[in-house]
């Protein structure tokens, strides 16, 4: 009922739609920015210095981003994003055709400036869904969001690699398109929602306040195992990081089209949706510390076939069964967040815990290209396979998660899932600065 509900909703559906076209070509984008790299330039190296400047904006702007959305015009802050990413994506077309000296420079300086877009945009869309959809329809509409990345990833990564195939810069024109197309979508919307208090805050000041990055990372460090695993689910971005690296050149030195790589990694959004049934059905039930250890040996027995193997139909279906395992880790440790910090720091309590995982994002895409020359491919797999098996080692004999207590009843509310669903208690949370009008990864 609440789903139609929201489909209902003009200004939702423009945002939702606008977004989740711009996140596919972003994501072709991405696949394109270190693939093309190492297609022009044959260096490993360059292509993870590229793979590292479209990451490290979120080293950078994850926290500084969160109090944005809460200071800032939401609706005209996504506006600036995508014109931004709209400028960097043409730069990196222009630099594709043109193939200036420095090539691998300047596809860095269009990567970070996308990332940086990205970065902005995505957290205030999580805050501007809240000020365009009523109580009622929340729960749907961040069922939806939580829908957007998997669809993104599945279709951006195979679109992107099928693109390259044709031609070097058309995955970077039509992640142009999509970026028209979503700020055509952002034109029409009608919602006001966000007044900001006089007098008006110094935003340059206020959003590179140190305070605002002590008081999420404080409260981060105040729950032992909350920081410890969001530590080792960093490590394992590290990781899956250089695991990219290894496919791609897997696929490509075994002689498979370019398109090829795409589907594969594209592979991971199929794993995300066929996980997302039962981790919204059974996440608020599952112990957060076993669902960590259980998903890292996991992922530790899916390395290795992505290690002694180049077949592509082998490497998609060992990636897909990453993306299952991601978000059925995803949704037990965010719940846990939700539940043992104060409702008052959660956003900048995601922003620390963002700020971790894309560290370890980031470190792994800036020393994949170093790990490669140096081991080689083959020894470099099975490195990778003991270091995730230490990982999920350690994984168990972290501090154990707090115990759950007696929560107090959820207001009744029409057309709203079981309150012990995760849609329900992500969607009914919101800091203090966006609690009258009104939401990670693993």
């Amino acid at each position: 009922m609440s789903g139609a509900v929201v489909l209902r909703n003009r200004d939702f559906l423009l945002l939702w739609s606008g977004n989740a076209i711009s996140h596919v070509g972003l994501q072709g984008a991405r696949i394109a920015y270190p693939l093309l790299t190492l297609l022009l330039t044959d260096s490993p190296i360059s292509a993870s210095l590229v793979a590292f400047a479209i990451a490290a904006p979120g080293l950078v702007f994850e926290i500084p981003a969160g109090v944005a959305a809460d200071l800032w015009d939401r609706r005209q802050t996504l506006i600036l994003c995508q014109r931004m990413g709209l400028v960097a994506t043409l730069l990196a077309a222009g630099v594709i055709f043109a193939r200036p000296p420095g090539l691998a420079f300047f596809l860095a300086i269009a990567a970070f400036t996308e990332g940086t877009a990205y970065v902005f945009f995505n957290t205030a869309e999580l805050v501007l869904i809240r000020d365009v959809v009523t109580e009622e329809e929340r729960p749907a509409a961040f069922a939806f969001l939580e829908a957007e990345q998997p669809i993104a990833n599945m279709m951006g990564r195979s679109l992107g690699g099928a693109l390259l195939g044709i031609a070097r810069g058309l995955p970077f024109l039509a992640n142009a398109a999509s970026y028209l197309y979503c700020l055509w979508t952002l034109s029409k919307i009608h919602t006001r929602a966000q007044v900001i208090p006089a007098p008006a805050p110094v935003k340059a000041v206020r959003i590179w306040e140190w305070d605002q990055v002590r008081i999420g990372m404080r409260h981060l460090a105040s729950d032992r195992f909350a920081r410890d695993s969001m530590i080792t689910l960093g490590v394992s971005n590290g990781i899956i990081q250089v695991l990219i690296l290894l496919i791609t050149l897997s696929v490509k030195h075994g002689g498979h089209a370019t398109w090829t790589v795409g589907v594969v990694l594209g592979a991971t959004g199929i794993g995300g949706l066929l996980s997302a049934v039962p981790a919204a059905r059974y996440g608020n039930q599952l112990d957060p510390q076993r669902v960590l250890t259980a998903a890292l040996w996991a992922w530790t027995l899916l390395a290795v076939p992505i290690a002694i193997t180049s077949n592509p139909l082998v490497l998609g279906v060992c990636w897909m069964g990453v993306g299952f395992v991601g978000t059925m880790v995803n949704v037990p440790l965010t719940l846990y967040r939700v539940r043992v910090y104060p409702e008052e720091v959660i956003g900048r309590i995601f922003g620390a815990s963002k700020l971790i995982s894309h560290g370890g994002t980031a470190a792994g895409a800036l020393a994949s290209g170093v790990l490669v020359s140096i081991f080689g491919t083959g020894a470099l797999g099975w490195l990778l396979v003991v270091g995730m098996a230490v990982l999920a080692r350690r994984a168990r004999r972290l501090t154990p998660p707090k115990p759950p207590t007696a929560t107090p009843p959820t207001p009744t509310r029409t057309a709203t899932p079981p309150a012990g669903t995760w849609i329900a208690r992500v969607s009914g949370q919101g800091t203090g600065a966006d609690r009258d009008t009104g939401r990670a990864q693993g």
